[in-house]
């Protein structure tokens, strides 16, 4: 009966003799992982044939970002452009234009941290 205690005893010790120094100092957490930019990006019929080009760019670390919205036509000849640079927490990009009826392309191309990101999304009006 005393060695089963013993045996318990020491056990529980070498447990508390490994985990404890990497409680203590915080080395079996796992860093936060890093927040990175997202968008959303929309042609929207504002009345009539105006519409608007939009984007909303979501930077949470506040790193720059150069960011360029593309409106082009069927033939990817560009038709209206915006772009900016900016390190605020949320960028807004925007342009009114008069569309005819066709098929347009809407291309977001963004840079942030050194990656450069493009999405495209197809209109039929």
């Amino acid at each position: 009966m005393k060695r089963k205690v013993l045996c318990i005893a020491l056990a529980l010790l070498m447990c508390m003799t490994v985990t404890l120094p990497a409680i203590a100092d915080g080395s079996s957490e796992t860093p936060p992982e890093r927040a990175s930019v997202s968008a959303t990006f929309g042609l929207k019929n504002v009345s009539g044939s105006t519409y608007r080009m939009w984007a909303k760019i979501s930077n949470p670390l506040g790193v720059s970002v150069h960011a360029t919205l593309t409106l082009y036509n069927v033939s990817y000849s560009s038709i209206a452009s915006v772009n900016t640079t900016s390190t605020n927490t949320i960028i807004n990009l925007s342009r009114n234009i008069t569309l005819s009826s066709g098929t347009y392309h809407l291309i977001l191309t963004y840079t942030a941290e050194g990656a450069t990101y493009s999405y495209e999304k197809t209109y039929t009006i």
